[in-house]
Protein backbone atom coordinates (compact mmCIF):
# COMPACT_ATOMS: atom_id res chain seq x y z
CA UNK A 1 0.00 0.00 0.00
CA UNK A 2 1.57 3.30 -1.07
CA UNK A 3 1.10 7.02 -0.68
CA UNK A 4 -0.27 8.19 2.69
CA UNK A 5 -0.63 4.64 4.01
CA UNK A 6 3.02 3.58 4.07
CA UNK A 7 3.11 4.34 7.77
CA UNK A 8 0.87 1.36 8.71
CA UNK A 9 3.73 -0.95 9.65
CA UNK A 10 5.20 1.87 11.72
CA UNK A 11 1.82 2.25 13.47
CA UNK A 12 1.78 -1.47 14.29
CA UNK A 13 5.28 -1.26 15.72
CA UNK A 14 4.38 1.80 17.79
CA UNK A 15 1.29 0.07 19.16
CA UNK A 16 3.24 -3.04 20.07
CA UNK A 17 5.96 -0.94 21.71
CA UNK A 18 3.40 0.94 23.82
CA UNK A 19 1.73 -2.30 24.82
CA UNK A 20 4.96 -4.06 25.75
CA UNK A 21 6.12 -1.10 27.79
CA UNK A 22 2.91 -1.04 29.84
CA UNK A 23 2.47 -4.78 30.27
CA UNK A 24 5.90 -6.37 30.55
CA UNK A 25 4.69 -8.43 33.49
CA UNK A 26 0.89 -8.30 33.36
CA UNK A 27 -1.60 -9.09 30.60
CA UNK A 28 -0.50 -8.30 27.07
CA UNK A 29 -2.45 -7.71 23.89
CA UNK A 30 -1.10 -9.12 20.66
CA UNK A 31 -2.45 -6.34 18.46
CA UNK A 32 -0.86 -7.67 15.30
CA UNK A 33 -2.71 -10.99 15.53
CA UNK A 34 -5.88 -9.80 17.30
CA UNK A 35 -8.99 -11.23 15.62
CA UNK A 36 -11.03 -8.39 14.19
CA UNK A 37 -14.22 -10.42 13.64
CA UNK A 38 -15.65 -10.18 17.19
CA UNK A 39 -15.33 -6.41 16.98
CA UNK A 40 -17.02 -6.27 13.58
CA UNK A 41 -19.84 -8.45 14.93
CA UNK A 42 -20.20 -6.18 17.95
CA UNK A 43 -20.45 -3.10 15.71
CA UNK A 44 -23.13 -4.77 13.59
CA UNK A 45 -25.14 -5.92 16.62
CA UNK A 46 -24.99 -2.46 18.19
CA UNK A 47 -26.33 -0.90 15.00
CA UNK A 48 -29.13 -3.47 14.75
CA UNK A 49 -30.10 -2.72 18.34
CA UNK A 50 -29.93 1.10 18.39
CA UNK A 51 -29.52 2.17 14.75
CA UNK A 52 -26.27 3.75 15.98
CA UNK A 53 -22.75 2.40 15.64
CA UNK A 54 -20.52 2.07 18.74
CA UNK A 55 -17.76 4.48 19.71
CA UNK A 56 -14.19 3.46 20.53
CA UNK A 57 -15.05 3.64 24.24
CA UNK A 58 -18.03 1.32 23.66
CA UNK A 59 -15.81 -1.21 21.90
CA UNK A 60 -13.22 -0.95 24.67
CA UNK A 61 -15.68 -1.76 27.47
CA UNK A 62 -17.41 -4.46 25.45
CA UNK A 63 -14.24 -6.57 25.52
CA UNK A 64 -12.60 -5.60 28.84
CA UNK A 65 -11.40 -8.81 30.56
CA UNK A 66 -12.15 -10.73 27.35
CA UNK A 67 -9.66 -9.34 24.84
CA UNK A 68 -7.77 -6.78 26.95
CA UNK A 69 -7.42 -5.42 30.48
CA UNK A 70 -9.04 -2.22 31.79
CA UNK A 71 -6.17 0.23 31.34
CA UNK A 72 -5.78 3.64 29.79
CA UNK A 73 -2.77 2.56 27.74
CA UNK A 74 -4.79 -0.29 26.21
CA UNK A 75 -7.56 2.18 25.35
CA UNK A 76 -5.05 4.40 23.55
CA UNK A 77 -3.52 1.42 21.77
CA UNK A 78 -6.98 0.22 20.76
CA UNK A 79 -7.69 3.62 19.21
CA UNK A 80 -4.51 3.40 17.14
CA UNK A 81 -5.20 -0.23 16.18
CA UNK A 82 -8.71 0.64 14.98
CA UNK A 83 -7.27 3.40 12.79
CA UNK A 84 -4.96 0.85 11.18
CA UNK A 85 -7.79 -1.68 10.74
CA UNK A 86 -9.96 0.93 9.02
CA UNK A 87 -7.16 2.24 6.82
CA UNK A 88 -6.27 -1.21 5.53
CA UNK A 89 -9.91 -2.17 4.96
CA UNK A 90 -10.29 -4.86 7.63
CA UNK A 91 -13.02 -2.82 9.36
CA UNK A 92 -15.48 -0.73 7.37
CA UNK A 93 -14.77 2.89 8.37
CA UNK A 94 -18.52 3.54 8.65
CA UNK A 95 -19.00 0.96 11.43
CA UNK A 96 -17.74 3.22 14.21
CA UNK A 97 -19.02 6.47 15.67
CA UNK A 98 -16.74 9.43 16.41
CA UNK A 99 -17.39 12.15 18.96
CA UNK A 100 -18.34 15.80 18.49
CA UNK A 101 -16.29 17.90 16.11
CA UNK A 102 -15.88 14.93 13.78
CA UNK A 103 -18.83 15.28 11.46
CA UNK A 104 -19.32 15.63 7.72
CA UNK A 105 -22.54 17.00 6.29
CA UNK A 106 -23.49 17.54 2.68
CA UNK A 107 -24.06 21.18 1.87
CA UNK A 108 -26.66 20.75 -0.87
CA UNK A 109 -29.82 18.77 -1.53
CA UNK A 110 -31.14 16.35 -4.14
CA UNK A 111 -32.31 17.92 -7.38
CA UNK A 112 -35.76 17.26 -8.85
CA UNK A 113 -37.76 19.00 -11.58
CA UNK A 114 -40.46 21.56 -10.71
CA UNK A 115 -43.12 19.03 -11.69
CA UNK A 116 -41.60 16.30 -9.50
CA UNK A 117 -41.29 18.75 -6.63
CA UNK A 118 -44.97 19.73 -6.77
CA UNK A 119 -46.03 16.08 -7.16
CA UNK A 120 -44.08 14.96 -4.10
CA UNK A 121 -45.54 17.71 -1.92
CA UNK A 122 -49.01 17.01 -3.22
CA UNK A 123 -48.67 13.36 -2.19
CA UNK A 124 -47.59 14.44 1.28
CA UNK A 125 -50.51 16.87 1.45
CA UNK A 126 -53.06 14.21 0.53
CA UNK A 127 -51.57 11.81 3.09
CA UNK A 128 -51.43 14.42 5.84
CA UNK A 129 -54.12 12.66 7.89
CA UNK A 130 -51.98 9.59 8.59
CA UNK A 131 -49.14 11.89 9.62
CA UNK A 132 -51.17 13.73 12.23
CA UNK A 133 -49.86 13.21 15.76
CA UNK A 134 -50.72 14.72 19.11
CA UNK A 135 -47.84 15.22 21.57
CA UNK A 136 -47.10 12.07 23.57
CA UNK A 137 -46.75 14.10 26.78
CA UNK A 138 -49.83 16.29 26.21
CA UNK A 139 -51.72 16.84 29.50
CA UNK A 140 -49.17 14.80 31.46
CA UNK A 141 -48.65 16.32 34.95
CA UNK A 142 -44.83 16.00 34.86
CA UNK A 143 -42.10 17.30 32.57
CA UNK A 144 -39.50 14.54 32.22
CA UNK A 145 -36.01 15.37 30.98
CA UNK A 146 -33.21 12.81 30.51
CA UNK A 147 -29.74 14.26 31.06
CA UNK A 148 -26.52 12.53 30.03
CA UNK A 149 -23.10 13.45 31.36
CA UNK A 150 -21.32 11.79 28.43
CA UNK A 151 -21.80 12.61 24.78
CA UNK A 152 -21.18 8.93 23.98
CA UNK A 153 -24.37 7.92 25.81
CA UNK A 154 -26.54 10.49 24.09
CA UNK A 155 -27.37 8.85 20.70
CA UNK A 156 -27.91 5.51 22.46
CA UNK A 157 -30.28 7.00 25.03
CA UNK A 158 -32.20 8.82 22.30
CA UNK A 159 -32.56 5.55 20.40
CA UNK A 160 -33.82 3.74 23.51
CA UNK A 161 -36.41 6.48 24.17
CA UNK A 162 -37.36 7.19 20.55
CA UNK A 163 -40.98 6.08 21.09
CA UNK A 164 -41.33 8.24 24.20
CA UNK A 165 -40.46 11.60 22.59
CA UNK A 166 -39.05 12.76 25.90
CA UNK A 167 -36.78 15.81 26.24
CA UNK A 168 -33.08 14.93 26.35
CA UNK A 169 -29.72 16.68 26.59
CA UNK A 170 -26.09 16.04 27.40
CA UNK A 171 -24.02 18.50 29.37
CA UNK A 172 -20.42 17.35 28.75
CA UNK A 173 -19.61 18.04 32.37
CA UNK A 174 -20.24 21.27 34.26
CA UNK A 175 -19.68 23.58 31.29
CA UNK A 176 -22.89 22.70 29.43
CA UNK A 177 -25.08 25.51 30.76
CA UNK A 178 -27.06 26.25 27.62
CA UNK A 179 -29.14 23.02 27.78
CA UNK A 180 -29.98 23.88 31.40
CA UNK A 181 -31.33 27.30 30.43
CA UNK A 182 -33.33 25.78 27.57
CA UNK A 183 -34.75 23.05 29.81
CA UNK A 184 -35.78 25.58 32.45
CA UNK A 185 -37.60 27.69 29.85
CA UNK A 186 -39.47 24.61 28.61
CA UNK A 187 -40.53 23.61 32.12
CA UNK A 188 -41.63 27.14 33.03
CA UNK A 189 -43.65 27.42 29.81
CA UNK A 190 -45.50 24.19 30.55
CA UNK A 191 -45.95 24.86 34.27
CA UNK A 192 -45.29 21.28 35.34
CA UNK A 193 -43.24 19.52 37.99
CA UNK A 194 -39.84 18.66 36.51
CA UNK A 195 -38.20 15.25 36.74
CA UNK A 196 -34.57 15.09 35.58
CA UNK A 197 -33.33 11.52 34.98
CA UNK A 198 -29.54 11.64 35.09
CA UNK A 199 -26.87 9.30 33.73
CA UNK A 200 -23.36 9.91 34.97
CA UNK A 201 -20.16 8.04 35.79
CA UNK A 202 -19.67 6.60 39.26
CA UNK A 203 -16.73 8.76 40.29
CA UNK A 204 -16.12 12.04 42.14
CA UNK A 205 -17.43 14.06 39.19
CA UNK A 206 -20.46 11.91 38.42
CA UNK A 207 -21.29 11.21 42.05
CA UNK A 208 -22.97 8.28 43.78
CA UNK A 209 -26.42 9.85 44.03
CA UNK A 210 -28.25 13.17 44.17
CA UNK A 211 -27.41 15.23 47.24
CA UNK A 212 -28.50 18.66 48.41
CA UNK A 213 -25.54 20.94 47.70
CA UNK A 214 -23.35 18.07 46.48
CA UNK A 215 -20.25 18.84 44.41
CA UNK A 216 -20.83 16.11 41.81
CA UNK A 217 -22.58 16.59 38.47
CA UNK A 218 -26.02 15.13 39.25
CA UNK A 219 -26.21 17.12 42.48
CA UNK A 220 -25.08 20.17 40.54
CA UNK A 221 -28.04 19.70 38.16
CA UNK A 222 -30.44 19.92 41.09
CA UNK A 223 -28.75 23.08 42.41
CA UNK A 224 -28.54 24.68 38.95
CA UNK A 225 -32.20 24.11 38.10
CA UNK A 226 -33.24 25.64 41.40
CA UNK A 227 -30.95 28.62 40.98
CA UNK A 228 -32.49 29.17 37.55
CA UNK A 229 -35.92 29.47 39.12
CA UNK A 230 -37.35 25.95 39.35
CA UNK A 231 -38.37 24.93 42.86
CA UNK A 232 -40.53 22.03 41.67
CA UNK A 233 -37.69 19.88 40.31
CA UNK A 234 -36.38 16.45 41.26
CA UNK A 235 -33.21 14.80 39.95
CA UNK A 236 -32.89 11.01 39.87
CA UNK A 237 -29.61 9.26 39.06
CA UNK A 238 -30.37 5.93 37.38
CA UNK A 239 -26.82 5.04 36.24
CA UNK A 240 -24.15 4.32 37.28
CA UNK A 241 -24.81 3.22 40.89
CA UNK A 242 -22.85 1.15 43.39
CA UNK A 243 -25.50 -1.57 43.25
CA UNK A 244 -25.19 -1.83 39.46
CA UNK A 245 -21.41 -2.10 39.70
CA UNK A 246 -21.66 -4.98 42.16
CA UNK A 247 -24.54 -6.71 40.39
CA UNK A 248 -22.80 -6.83 37.00
CA UNK A 249 -19.21 -6.97 38.29
CA UNK A 250 -18.27 -3.89 36.27
CA UNK A 251 -14.57 -3.02 35.93
CA UNK A 252 -14.14 -0.44 38.67
CA UNK A 253 -10.41 -0.04 39.26
CA UNK A 254 -7.80 0.75 36.61
CA UNK A 255 -5.10 -1.88 36.18
CA UNK A 256 -2.55 0.52 34.73
CA UNK A 257 0.08 1.49 37.33
CA UNK A 258 0.57 4.93 35.75
CA UNK A 259 -3.17 5.64 35.82
CA UNK A 260 -3.46 4.50 39.44
CA UNK A 261 -0.65 6.85 40.43
CA UNK A 262 -2.38 9.70 38.57
CA UNK A 263 -5.65 9.12 40.41
CA UNK A 264 -3.87 9.02 43.75
CA UNK A 265 -2.60 12.54 43.07
CA UNK A 266 -6.07 13.75 42.05
CA UNK A 267 -7.51 15.76 45.01
CA UNK A 268 -11.05 14.73 44.08
CA UNK A 269 -10.29 11.07 44.78
CA UNK A 270 -8.87 11.93 48.19
CA UNK A 271 -12.38 12.96 49.26
CA UNK A 272 -14.11 10.15 47.35
CA UNK A 273 -15.19 7.53 49.95
CA UNK A 274 -14.58 4.65 47.51
CA UNK A 275 -10.89 5.29 46.92
CA UNK A 276 -9.71 4.65 43.35
CA UNK A 277 -13.12 3.23 42.55
CA UNK A 278 -14.71 4.54 39.35
CA UNK A 279 -16.99 3.24 36.59
CA UNK A 280 -18.03 4.92 33.35
CA UNK A 281 -21.57 4.75 32.01
CA UNK A 282 -20.23 3.04 28.88
CA UNK A 283 -19.16 0.07 31.01
CA UNK A 284 -22.74 -0.52 32.18
CA UNK A 285 -24.12 -0.06 28.66
CA UNK A 286 -21.74 -2.63 27.24
CA UNK A 287 -21.72 -5.20 30.04
CA UNK A 288 -25.46 -5.13 30.76
CA UNK A 289 -27.15 -3.80 27.62
CA UNK A 290 -30.60 -5.33 28.26
CA UNK A 291 -30.61 -4.05 31.82
CA UNK A 292 -29.44 -0.59 30.72
CA UNK A 293 -32.19 -0.25 28.11
CA UNK A 294 -34.85 -1.48 30.53
CA UNK A 295 -33.67 0.83 33.32
CA UNK A 296 -33.82 3.94 31.12
CA UNK A 297 -37.27 3.07 29.79
CA UNK A 298 -38.69 2.29 33.23
CA UNK A 299 -37.23 5.48 34.70
CA UNK A 300 -39.32 7.46 32.19
CA UNK A 301 -42.36 5.21 32.20
CA UNK A 302 -42.97 5.48 35.95
CA UNK A 303 -43.67 9.20 35.52
CA UNK A 304 -46.06 8.67 32.60
CA UNK A 305 -49.82 8.43 33.13
CA UNK A 306 -51.12 5.76 30.72
CA UNK A 307 -54.78 6.70 31.28
CA UNK A 308 -54.12 10.26 30.14
CA UNK A 309 -52.21 8.94 27.13
CA UNK A 310 -55.08 6.62 26.18
CA UNK A 311 -57.37 9.66 25.94
CA UNK A 312 -54.82 11.49 23.80
CA UNK A 313 -54.54 8.51 21.42
CA UNK A 314 -58.32 8.34 21.14
CA UNK A 315 -58.50 12.05 20.27
CA UNK A 316 -55.65 11.58 17.78
CA UNK A 317 -57.49 8.79 15.93
CA UNK A 318 -60.65 10.87 15.81
CA UNK A 319 -58.74 13.81 14.33
CA UNK A 320 -57.10 11.55 11.71
CA UNK A 321 -60.54 10.29 10.67
CA UNK A 322 -61.81 13.85 10.26
CA UNK A 323 -58.85 14.73 8.03
CA UNK A 324 -59.34 11.57 5.96
CA UNK A 325 -63.06 12.33 5.53
CA UNK A 326 -62.21 15.86 4.40
CA UNK A 327 -59.91 14.63 1.63
CA UNK A 328 -62.37 11.97 0.50
CA UNK A 329 -65.07 14.66 0.18
CA UNK A 330 -62.71 16.69 -2.04
CA UNK A 331 -61.26 13.81 -4.05
CA UNK A 332 -62.59 15.17 -7.37
CA UNK A 333 -60.79 18.46 -6.85
CA UNK A 334 -57.53 16.67 -6.10
CA UNK A 335 -57.85 14.46 -9.20
CA UNK A 336 -58.49 17.55 -11.32
CA UNK A 337 -55.41 19.22 -9.90
CA UNK A 338 -53.28 16.15 -10.73
CA UNK A 339 -54.51 16.21 -14.31
CA UNK A 340 -53.60 19.90 -14.66
CA UNK A 341 -50.17 19.22 -13.17
CA UNK A 342 -49.50 16.43 -15.67
CA UNK A 343 -50.60 18.48 -18.70
CA UNK A 344 -49.02 21.84 -17.81
CA UNK A 345 -45.71 22.11 -19.70
CA UNK A 346 -44.53 25.09 -17.62
CA UNK A 347 -43.29 22.72 -14.89
CA UNK A 348 -41.39 20.32 -17.16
Amino acid sequence: MGGGYTHLNTEFKAIEADTQQSYMVSLMVDWKNLDVQPIIKHCQETYERYNVYPSIRDIFYAFVDELWPNTKSVYKALSKWLVVMRLNGKIDWRMMRDGSGREYEEGDWIYDTPSEHVESWLNLFVDVGSRYHMPVWLNQPKKVIVACEKEGDYPIVKAILSAWHVDTFYSRGYSGWRPLFEAVEKVKAEGKDAIVIALADFDPSGGEGVKEGGADLVSFLLTAFRQLGLSNVRVEKVAVTKEQIEQFKLPHRPEDAKEIEKLRKDPRFKKWPYGLYRVETAALRKKAADYFDKTIKEAVEKHFDQEIYAKIKSAEEEARKKIKDFFEDNEDLIDEFRERLASDERLD
